[in-house]
């Protein structure tokens, strides 16, 4: 029969929560080379603290400070991938082929063209190096390596700039989104601003 670690009783037991108590202005000013948000990055940060004590709760971690920094950079990475993904596929929806196959229809063309200049709006009102790292990684396709390569920075500092620029532009465009009256029911839904 298998033992399981003994739960600890009281949480002034945990390393990890002594470490998390150390470290936790740390750890957000750590977040924000990913997020500009406050708000994501208090979520991070308790998400952070959870995941960690859960797995402390099974096992010894050794370095529990080290441990809450690994685990709070995965979970920065995986929203940035998982925003990027979501920025892509809102793109690829945009250039929907059916619709394409048909002729627009003026009312549809002006929506298209005033979609198009608020999403060309929203890049404009990046600051100038986002705004590089933005075109090169969602326009170009390039990778963060040769993004970095390209424009002489770190890797980490290409995902901060990523991760400002895909916050921004979803904001602006969700502001544009929320102004703007619905004017069709048809193929321009107000699903995604840019459709």
């Amino acid at each position: 029969m298998q033992r399981h670690p003994k739960k600890r009783a009281r949480k002034n037991d945990s390393r990890l929560f002594d470490a998390y108590l150390v470290c936790e202005s740390s750890l957000k000013r750590f977040l924000y080379r990913f997020y500009s948000r406050t708000e994501d990055i208090d979520e991070m940060v308790q998400e952070t603290f959870l995941r960690a004590f859960d797995v402390e709760l099974g096992q010894e971690i050794k370095s529990p400070k080290a441990y809450l920094f690994r685990v709070a950079r995965n979970i920065a990475l995986r929203e940035l991938s998982k925003k990027s993904r979501q920025l892509t596929d809102y793109l690829e929806e945009s250039v929907d082929e059916s619709i394409l196959a048909r002729v627009a229809s003026i009312e549809e063309d002006v929506i298209a063209q005033q979609k198009l200049q608020q999403c060309c709006n929203a890049i404009a009102d990046l600051p100038e190096q986002c705004r590089r790292v933005f075109l090169l990684r969602k326009v170009h396709a390039c990778s963060h390596k040769e993004i970095a390569a390209q424009l002489g920075i770190s890797v980490r500092t290409v995902e901060k700039h990523l991760a400002k620029g895909v916050d921004r532009f979803t904001d602006y465009m969700a502001q544009q989104e929320s102004t703007a009256e619905p004017k069709t029911k048809g193929p321009a839904s107000a699903k995604h601003p840019w459709n």
